[in-house]
């Protein structure tokens, strides 16, 4: 009799350690999957801001900073023209081109939050993280930096022979001997604002590629 409870009471034991494993698994199986969901749907909320992002800038740089830039390059041109045809009647309606400076940055909260806060992991494909740094670290960084480079040149070349040269109340010419060194001015503003331009229309391009393949992963989440 002793020996039939003994065995009932190993036994007893035995499922009882039995359940507290099981019991553990299943929380951690279910904690797992619980965080894996969280993962998810945050993953999906930060690729939605980021299509947000490149929405914003692809219409920033397709309705204005582009087509406007490239007016700002052609009145640039035509004023060096005036300048190389030693036609300098009138060219003081023309000199208000070089005061135009239209600059943008490329919208990186979202993507600078990711990866401050190492959730760019949330993303699963490995090559779309590659072309969101290529992006954002790479294309969006220049577009910057050729943006300071012209409000660099405007600034320590062209404003100071400006402020020497014309009297900028009325706008007229007060030294008309200097055209000749403004002129070798714009040539280099004008090659600056054009790789500006080229800058910015990689960057149209690449939004653009890349909101379609974010668009594309959400599906297929």
């Amino acid at each position: 009799m002793s020996r039939k409870r003994s065995a009932t009471a190993w036994s007893n034991h035995l499922l009882n350690f039995l359940s507290v494993i099981l019991g553990v698994y299943l929380a951690f199986f279910l904690n797992d999957r619980a965080e894996r969901n969280r993962d998810r749907k945050e993953g999906q909320v930060l690729m939605e801001s980021l299509a947000g992002d490149l929405a914003k800038d692809i219409e920033q740089y397709g309705d204005y900073q582009i087509p406007v830039n490239r007016q700002h390059v052609a009145r640039l041109e035509g004023l060096l023209d005036m300048l190389e045809r030693d036609s300098v009647a009138g060219i003081e309606a023309h000199l208000g081109a070089i005061f135009e400076v239209e600059n943008y940055a490329a919208t990186t909260a979202t993507y600078a939050a990711m990866r401050s806060s190492g959730k760019l992991g949330l993303i699963g494909d490995p090559e779309l993280r590659k072309e969101l740094a290529d992006h954002y670290e790479g294309l969006a960084v220049e577009s910057i930096r050729k943006g300071e480079y012209q409000v660099d040149y405007f600034t320590n070349e062209l404003l100071p022979w400006l402020t020497l040269n014309m009297d900028l109340a009325t706008m007229q010419l007060v030294k008309e001997d200097e055209l000749t060194v403004l002129k070798n001015k714009l040539i280099i503003y004008g090659s600056l604002v054009e790789q500006k331009v080229g800058s910015y229309e990689a960057m149209a391009e690449s939004s653009k590629a890349l909101r379609e393949r974010i668009s594309a992963a959400m599906e297929a989440r």
